[in-house]
């Protein structure tokens, strides 16, 4: 390609903010389409510079490729963020559902005293609740909010299917969003389960616990998501 060609394109991928998969697709089209009509006009029997020159000139200036491309890109960036946080929110809702679960193993472990006893109120803020009430409340509504995330999830997982992917948002950033949020949950939780053994003698340790527990886990797991795709690969 001559140096007309070559500059375009060369502005052209200066100016373009989107993924490295749209960027290449439009930089390709672009090149096709410019070499084919400097061929053609350098057949119609210009000599191959001005034929270029030509080509560029009819091809129009960078900057508007460049608006429409920033266009789709943002609209894409929203649709994308939307299934992050859509795959995010299902994902904590699972862990939730998680704690619920943990909560019952230890209700049958320890006795409902461990994961019921010494919270003042129940979990709707109204008058005191009964031991066995609070312990039934943190398994099930937990375990309720886990199947609604697996529903969130299955929808992310058919969205993927149909070739929505995440080409603009880094898969790094959801996956160090997720490492922080369930990082501070673990902090928060634990935190909970320290005061209710200092306050209440070890007394409903377990809605704590098992939160913290489970809020650990997803850390762990987005931590080592993270640190993946940081490392360059082999």
């Amino acid at each position: 390609m001559s140096e007309s060609i070559e500059q375009y394109l060369d502005e052209l991928y200066a100016q373009l903010r989107t993924d490295p998969r749209s960027a290449r697709r439009l930089l390709d089209e672009a090149a096709d389409h410019l070499q084919s009509t400097a061929d053609e006009l350098e057949a119609a029997g210009m000599d191959r510079v001005a034929a270029e020159l030509e080509a560029v000139r009819r091809f129009g200036a960078a900057r508007p490729l460049v608006a429409a491309q920033t266009r789709r890109t943002v609209g894409r960036l929203a649709l994308e963020t939307g299934a992050a946080m859509t795959f995010l929110g299902g994902i904590g809702l699972v862990a939730i559902g998680l704690s619920g679960l943990l909560a019952a193993a230890m209700t049958a472990l320890f006795g409902r005293d461990f994961v019921g006893g010494g919270l003042a109120r129940s979990v709707f803020g109204g008058p005191p609740a009964s031991v066995a009430e609070n312990a039934g409340d943190a398994v099930s509504l937990r375990v309720l909010a886990g199947l609604v995330g697996v529903v969130l999830l299955a929808g992310v997982w058919a969205a993927r299917r149909a070739g929505l992917r995440l080409r603009v948002l880094p898969v790094s950033y959801v996956d160090l969003v997720a490492l922080v949020a369930f990082a501070g949950a673990t902090v928060v939780l634990g935190a909970g389960s320290v005061d209710q053994l200092v306050q209440h003698a070890g007394h409903g340790i377990g809605v704590f616990l098992s939160g913290a527990l489970a809020s650990l886990a997803g850390a762990v797991l987005f931590g080592i998501r993270s640190v993946r795709s940081v490392l360059p690969r082999a």
